[in-house]
């Protein structure tokens, strides 16, 4: 007996019951898996108005998860939001007015877990936090007050 193929909402459904993720994403999966371009947009817009998908809270969530974390510059969070799928003018609207003071703790906390105080290296320290996205200002200060 042949398998009776999934429809676009079912397999959304699926997808979302898996893992959350951002209309975009989810557009983009089923798409792949050869729906039907008129069917998928009929299931997302099903799945968000019964609010199965809201981007936006998604997207907040997320944002206040990878903050909250202090591992990442706010360069890194943008960049990681953005390829998930989400606005880039929504999610610098998430951004704290008090964010300059977080990205200098986070630089310096990063540079206390890379480097020793025997070892350090000032070169090294700045090519660091700038592959993660921190600006010059944040790394001059940071490496200033580790060292």
């Amino acid at each position: 007996m042949p398998k009776e193929k999934k429809s676009a909402l079912m397999k959304a459904t699926e997808l979302l019951a898996n893992q959350e993720q951002s209309s975009k994403i989810l557009r983009k999966k089923l798409l792949v898996r050869k729906f039907d371009p008129n069917e998928v947009d009929a299931a997302i817009d099903k799945l968000k108005k019964y609010n199965y998908l809201d981007d936006n809270e998604f997207c907040q969530r997320q944002f206040e998860n990878f903050y909250s974390e202090n591992k990442l510059s706010l360069r890194q969070i943008l960049i990681k939001l953005i390829q998930r799928g989400f606005d880039k003018n929504f999610i610098e609207n998430l951004i704290p007015d008090d964010f300059e003071e977080r990205e200098r703790l986070v630089a310096e906390n990063l540079l206390a877990k890379k480097f020793s105080s025997a070892k350090f290296d000032k070169n090294k320290a700045w090519q660091f936090l700038a592959a993660r996205g921190f600006d010059s200002d944040v790394i001059s200060s940071s490496i200033e007050n580790f060292s």
